[in-house]
């Protein structure tokens, strides 16, 4: 009597045991992996609308098995009507990893796997357009007139229509030049004229003073 009573018991226990194995269904679906440098998307495009979706990112060299590696990121969204959703963009390190996303969470066997690589290669910069005075890609640069070079355009280094050279601002009484020539004739002539003008005020000065002197004896 008891043999028949343990079968009957162990017969809903073992069918407990085997219903989540046999109800657990893979999501039908593509999943997609969208890698840039150290950054990556995940692209999920189920065949409807899911308001459950599961995922996990596992450090894993080990295409295809859901539960390998260690977990670098996780977590669970919706889809929109039409079954997609797009996750991240996520960074990690170089490696290989796999990502699993189920219509359910916690994610399980019966996920969808997709294996990718990350190989943080910088990408190519790109080419910087030359300002200011930096060198073009192509062609040799005009030089800039300076001093008393002349200019691309004008006559006798002005620039812009003005003369390169300014002009002497001395205006004056000429100075002496090193040579000695000019300036000292100049002075010469001016101490001869003083001289003149001294002597002919003397001899004034000596005839009024004779003129005085015959009137006073006169009277």
């Amino acid at each position: 009597m008891k043999r028949p009573r343990l079968a009957l018991l162990a017969g809903p226990l073992l069918a407990l045991l085997v219903a989540p194995t046999v109800l657990a269904i893979t999501p039908p679906g593509t999943v997609t992996v969208e890698t840039n440098g150290c950054s990556f998307v995940i692209h999920v495009d189920l065949d409807q609308r899911a308001d459950v979706v599961g995922w996990t990112v596992n450090a894993s060299t080990d295409p295809g098995d859901w539960n390998d590696g260690t977990t670098v990121h996780h977590g669970s969204t919706s889809t929109d009507a039409d079954g997609k959703v797009d996750i991240g963009p996520l960074t990690a390190d170089a490696g290989e990893y796999n990502v699993v996303v189920d219509d359910e969470t916690p994610v399980d066997s019966s996920s969808i796997v997709e294996h990718f690589t990350l190989t943080c290669e910088s990408g190519t910069a790109p080419t910087p357009t030359p300002t200011g005075e930096e060198l073009p890609a192509t062609g040799t640069p005009t030089p800039k007139p300076a001093g008393e070079e002349e200019a691309a355009t004008g006559h006798g280094g002005a620039v812009g229509g003005i003369s390169a050279t300014p002009p002497p601002t001395n205006t004056g009484v000429a100075t002496s030049s090193p040579s000695g020539g000019p300036s000292w004739l100049v002075v010469a002539m001016i101490g001869a004229a003083s001289i003149g003008t001294f002597v002919m005020s003397t001899r004034r000065f000596g005839t009024v003073r004779a003129r005085a002197r015959t009137r006073r004896t006169r009277s």
